[in-house]
Parts: structure tokens; sequence; C-alpha cells
């Protein structure tokens, strides 16, 4: 089949990671095309309003590996603007209160406050937590590939590995199995990574509960705003994208990935790169039979889903929220018992539009377990009841300045104010005609993953490259424990891989009509 258009790199899909790398390659001057990314838009509809349904809480601005990505982007001034700094986050834990502050001096007393009698030994655990959470800082900021790429970078990674300890080593020893403060030191990493609860590792845990501790960006209009700005960041720069146009199926010529087949229009679009920002089993899906000529080492390179990031999102009045409440709270019910569904959940507090002030945005996210979302969306309609529980417990006057709650991911219609519960449409309004066909069912949450494999490193996951060449893996599976930032890093190294360079330009192949 004669290819329709050829670009230097094609995008498949609208994870975060596809995005940036995208924005980054079309500003080093590729030609580059984005198609496939409506599935993972993070806008929804709601009872007429656009939400998002999730929050963008960014890691902190001054870091590295955070700044030369908006420096290149040409945004960081604009992300500022538009960002709301959350020094630090709140957690409750039953009836305590406290901050994870960047102030040694004041989470100690914070701590002290809570848990009294065991300051000694919480300062010597505080500590070996925080020294793991900043070993992994310079290689976080070096212009490597990550995961690993090649021999030299995995040489590095390893000499990183030897500086962590052992398998089984606990730096929060000698607390307790059932002390709350593990409970606490695990929150964010649990709420916060692409991993499922039980398989975060030490070095997750403690970068996330390093990040937790100092002043992250929470930026307005949630992820759905930030997938705004990396779009028009891709135009700027001259990049293509198409809309409504869905990819099919990878073409693969001896070994290598030279174009890709959409619908509806039956055509193939032909590049030199291609970028996957998606699943890597709908990767594997797209190859079909190409899978296979792939080595064997890369032939079983997916993960195992093991739950789903369930989420609200809700619209409120100024009055619902306490004063000086801040943009990132973790409330946990019972530590002794796992961090899942409403036992642990992450509020997120955004800023309102300078519009319409008289609307505070909050997005409320949660982990479920795999095998009970995949039954169907029956379990995610009943733990919403229990969330909605939850949260009058934590803010006794939202429910009286409620004015839209809904997520895209039960299938429930959205409630709005007066008519909290009874099934989305406003007081007095007629009610609508029933449906003559069955609605849609509604898509997933985003994945939580199990680990690829036991490592000492373990925010790694899946590798950059596919085993087929010109086809690289961009997205949530690269450094799942590392969150948002793992998204950028992986980003970051993707682009290397395909521009080795800030000014690199492939050679373009001018096809005639």
């Amino acid at each position: 089949m004669v290819d329709t258009n050829f670009y230097d790199v094609v995008v498949c899909g609208g994870e975060l990671g596809g995005l940036v790398a995208a924005a980054l390659l079309a500003r080093r001057g590729f030609r580059v095309l984005l198609l496939g990314h409506e599935a993972e838009s993070a806008a929804f509809e709601a009872g007429g309003v656009a939400l998002s349904r999730a929050p963008a809480l960014l890691p902190p601005l001054d870091d590295p590996q955070s700044a030369r990505l908006y420096k290149e982007l040409d945004c960081a001034s604009l992300v500022k603007r538009r960002a709301t700094a959350s020094p630090f986050v709140r957690v409750a834990l039953g009836k305590h209160r406290m901050d994870l502050t960047a102030d040694a001096a004041a989470l100690a007393r914070e701590l002290s406050r809570a848990f009294g009698g065991a300051e000694a030994t919480l300062a010597a655990a505080l500590e070996r937590l925080e020294a793991l959470g900043r070993i992994a800082e310079p290689l976080l900021a070096t212009a490597m590939t990550l995961p690993p790429h090649g021999f030299w970078e995995r040489r590095e990674v390893g000499r990183l590995e030897s500086l962590l300890p052992r398998a089984g080593n606990d730096p929060l020893t000698p607390l307790a199995a059932d002390h709350p403060f593990r409970a606490i030191a695990a929150a964010p990493a649990a709420l916060g990574t692409t991993l499922h609860p039980s398989d975060v590792g030490s070095v997750a845990e403690a970068r996330a509960f390093a990040l937790a501790r100092r002043e992250s960006q929470v930026l307005d209009g949630g992820l759905a705003a930030f997938q705004d700005l990396l779009q028009q960041r891709l135009e700027t720069f001259g990049g293509d994208r198409r809309p409504r146009v869905e990819p099919v199926g990878i073409v693969v010529r001896r070994g290598r990935a030279v174009g890709v087949r959409v619908r509806p229009r039956d055509e193939t679009i032909g590049c030199h790169w291609l970028l996957w920002a998606g699943s890597s089993s709908s990767l594997r899906a797209a190859l079909g039979g190409a899978a296979s000529t792939a080595p064997p080492r890369s032939q079983s390179s997916t993960l195992r889903v093991a739950g789903y990031r369930y989420a609200l999102s809700l619209l409120v009045g100024p009055g619902a929220l306490p004063a000086a409440t801040p943009s990132r709270i973790l409330a946990i019910g019972d530590p002794s018992r796992s961090l899942l569904e409403d036992n642990a959940i992450a509020v997120t507090v955004g800023q309102p539009a300078p519009r319409d002030p008289g609307r505070i945005p909050i997005w409320v996210e949660c982990v479920v377990s795999a095998h009970l979302v995949d039954a169907g969306p029956s379990y995610l309609r009943a733990l919403r009841g229990r969330i909605v529980h939850t949260l009058g417990r934590l803010f006794p006057d939202l429910e009286r300045h409620l004015i839209l709650r809904a997520s895209p991911y039960d299938g429930l219609p959205p409630e709005r104010a007066g008519n909290v519960g009874g099934g989305g449409a406003t007081e007095g309004a007629r009610p609508s005609p029933p449906l003559l066909l069955p609605a849609p069912p509604p898509p997933a949450p985003p994945a939580l993953y199990a680990r690829a494999a036991p490592g000492r490193f373990d925010v790694l996951g899946l590798p950059h490259a596919t085993g087929i060449k010109n086809l690289l893996l961009v997205g949530r599976e690269n450094l799942p424990g590392l969150g948002v930032e793992g998204e950028l890093v992986g980003s970051w190294g993707a682009a290397r891989l395909v521009g080795g360079g800030p000014v690199r330009r492939l050679r373009r192949r001018t096809l005639l009509g």
C-alpha cells in the first residue's frame, strides 16, 4: 500500500509522555504528526460543563529535569503563571491532621504531636527515608535515557543500584509493622505513582514521600489544561494533529516500523520513527503478527494491570472548604488496612477560573483492584457513594455548597446542586424520556501496574525499545514508580533516542501525487 503522507515522527496516542515527546521533537525541527489522542483526553462533559478527569500535579519547577523541559518548550513562564504552589501535603489520619513539609523541625513537631513518645525512632526513620529519596536525583537530572538504553546507561543504573539498600531492607526499621506512620509514608506513592500499592518498592515510596514534602505545582484546569498546553506547543512548533483518526495497525518491513494504518479512511501514513503513546498491550494488538518477529526478549514486554485509579470531579462553592485548606490532602481511614478504595483517597483542590470565581474544582482519587473493575462498572457505582461519605467527614459543608459532581468511569449521571444523587437533572426540570438504545459502557480508569521484575531500582518499567527498529513505547509504563515525574523524564529520554541532539533533522522523503 502506498503511503499517503510521510512524517519524520508519528506519535500514536495521547498519554502525557507521548504529548511531551511530540512537542520536544517538533521544537527540534522534526516533522511530527499526532493521531489517536482523543481516547486519552482528560476532558469530559458532564451536565453541559467541561471537566477534567484528573488534576495536573506537576513536580517542582526548579528541579533540573522539569526546568530543562519547560525551557526547551518555551513555556516555563506560562506554567508558573497558571500553576498554584502547594508547599506541603496534609495527611488526615483519623482525627489527626499533620502537614508533610520540607522543614524537618516542623515535621518533627507534627509527628511528635501525633505520635508522642517515639520522637527518636521517627526521626531516624525519616532521615533514612529522606536519604533514600535523594539517591535517584542526580540520575534523573542527567541527559541519559531512563529506562536505560544501551550498555553505558545500564552500567550507570547499575552503579546507582550499588548505592541502594539490599532487597528486603526496610528503611522504616525499627517501627512496628502496624505503626500508623508506615501508612503515612506509603500514601504519597500509593496515590501518586502508576504502580498498584502492593507493588510499590522502597525507592518509589521514598521518592514520592520526598516530593510530597516539597513545593509541587497544581496546574489550573487540571490534566485537560496540561494536555491542551502541550498540544498548543506542538502546533506552535509546526507539528500536525489529526482528530478522529484511529491507528489500527503498524506497518513493519525488514524488522523496522515504516508506517501506521489508520481508519476511518483506509490509508497508510509513512514515517521514519513511530512513538506509541499508549499501553504495551494495545501496541502488541496493533503489531499483530509482526510482534512475533521481534527478538524473544521483547515478545513478552507487557505489564500486568493490577488496579485502576478511580476519580471524581467536583465543582463547589467558596464556602465548601475551611479556610487555609491546602491544595493536596491525603485521607487515610484505617492505617492497618490496605491503601485502597475509600480507605485512602487523595483530594486535590484547584483554583477557580478568573471569569468564574464562584466555582472551585476538586478532584478525588483512589485505587481500586483490577478484578473489581474488570467485572463491570457496578462496583465503582457503589464505591462512589462511600467516597462521598468520606468527603462529608472531611468537609462537613461540602454538600451544601456542591455545584456539580461527576465521574467518567462509573456510568452514573452527574449530580447537581439541589438534586444530589437524583440522576443529574436540575430542580424543576422535566425528566428526560427513556433512551431507546443502551448507553455505551464507560471507559476504564487509568491503569495501575504490577512491577515488571524485582529489582533494587524499583521505579523502572518497560524500556522504550520494543525489539522493532524505530518503534518506541512512550508512556506511563516506562517509569511507573515515579508517576507524573516519570512520564516527563521518560519522554525526554524518548526524544533523545529519536533526535540524538536538539537540531538534528532526518532526511525527509517527498511524495509525488
